[in-house]
């Protein structure tokens, strides 16, 4: 590992970040085949969505790591959050309102999204092989 805190928890966000969307994935399929293909594009559209927070949060962290977090603040972090909070909604609405996927199927994308988050997180998936 690098002596680069910020470029090795970007590293984190990226392994992170693939789990989640072989997550997605499979919970798609899954829905499209014992569903329909509607609901199942539906899965991911809202898997999507789930995925946002990781891949802003990734790019935040690599964009810092080749300063070192010379210009990072708490600041920087909060109007990402607030930036990501409102996104999502923003989305979730637009998904809802639009008439092509199902809602219910959009919200089980999220969660899948955020469930398998947690699941990385809390099982060390993302940490480097030692």
């Amino acid at each position: 590992m690098s002596s680069n805190v910020l470029a090795d928890a970007a590293r984190r966000a990226f392994r992170t970040l693939l789990w989640q969307l072989g997550a997605v994935v499979i919970l798609a399929a899954v829905v499209a085949v014992f569903w329909n293909v509607r609901a199942g594009s539906s899965v991911l559209a809202g898997g999507g969505i789930g995925l946002i927070w990781t891949v802003y949060m990734a790019l935040t962290l690599f964009k810092h790591s080749l300063t070192h977090g010379a210009r990072m603040t708490a600041l920087t972090f909060m109007t990402g959050w607030l930036i990501k909070v409102a996104l999502t909604f923003a989305l979730l609405v637009a998904a809802f309102r639009s008439g092509a996927f199902v809602p219910p199927a959009v919200l089980a994308g999220l969660a899948g999204a955020l469930v398998a988050y947690g699941v990385v997180q809390a099982s060390g998936l993302s940490q480097p092989k030692r």
